[in-house]
């Protein structure tokens, strides 16, 4: 993504903003509230269209007129806010706009038995007819990542995935974003949690005030830097 802009009214919410992201790597975006790091991968997704810029895939322009031209091109994005219909199954929600066929009528053994695999995989134990409002908030966030996961994405957004997780989630998280690094997925991750981000990104971007400030390996920052970097100016106290 290079040199993005984007004007809501009255606000510039991204200016000259970019992002390089390499196959295979966690790349975090950070930045304070208000930086610009939704709306930058909003922009990415098809839900907001950007007002300048390019963004290229593998060298070729691409431009997402919605989010299921996206994900129909390898690149999904989990939410912070979770939108799930809430009196449907586990494996309804996943297939959700894509339900298996057969004869004209939905397959429900073969959703079943999808949605059973893509929760394995992961190594998530739940039952794919649970209903999803019956379960934790921390669960239904899991679950998100997976239907995420289920579209085969080369690009993965995660979204403040953490935020309402345990620390045993937060483990299990990690363990499913190591392995599908490992698969050449490339994820980009959002997120104010400093030790979570140094533990397990490869690079970090950093935005502030909609624009972009520098990509870093992970490697060469401290708590304090990014910080630093976040505000623009040295916190003493």
């Amino acid at each position: 993504m290079l040199d993005i802009e984007k004007q809501f009214p009255g606000v510039k919410a991204l200016d000259h903003a970019r992002l390089q992201l390499r196959p295979g790597s966690i790349h975090a975006l950070m930045g304070e509230n208000g930086a610009g790091k939704s709306t930058l991968m909003k922009c990415l997704f098809g839900i907001y269209k950007k007002d300048a810029g390019s963004i290229r895939m593998n060298g070729k322009e691409v431009n997402f007129i919605n989010p299921r031209h996206a994900l129909d091109h390898g690149v999904a994005m989990v939410h912070q806010e979770l939108n799930q219909v809430l009196y449907r199954s586990v494996m309804e929600n996943m297939w959700l706009g894509r339900f298996p066929l057969k004869g004209g009528l939905v397959d429900h053994k073969k959703m079943y038995n999808d949605t059973k695999a893509v929760l394995d995989d992961l190594e998530i134990k739940v039952d794919p007819k649970t209903i999803i409002g019956t379960m934790a908030v921390s669960q239904r966030q899991m679950l998100e990542i997976a239907k995420a996961v289920s579209y085969n994405a080369k690009i993965l957004v995660l979204d403040e995935p953490t935020s309402s997780l345990t620390a045993a989630e937060v483990e299990a998280l990690f363990t499913i974003v190591d392995e599908l690094r490992a698969k050449g997925v490339s994820i980009v991750y959002i997120s104010h949690k400093m030790d979570e981000i140094l533990r397990i990104s490869d690079e970090v971007t950093i935005m502030r005030d909609g624009q972009y400030i520098g990509t870093w390996e992970a490697k060469e920052l401290t708590t304090d830097m990014i910080i630093t970097k976040m505000v623009g100016r040295e916190l003493s106290n």
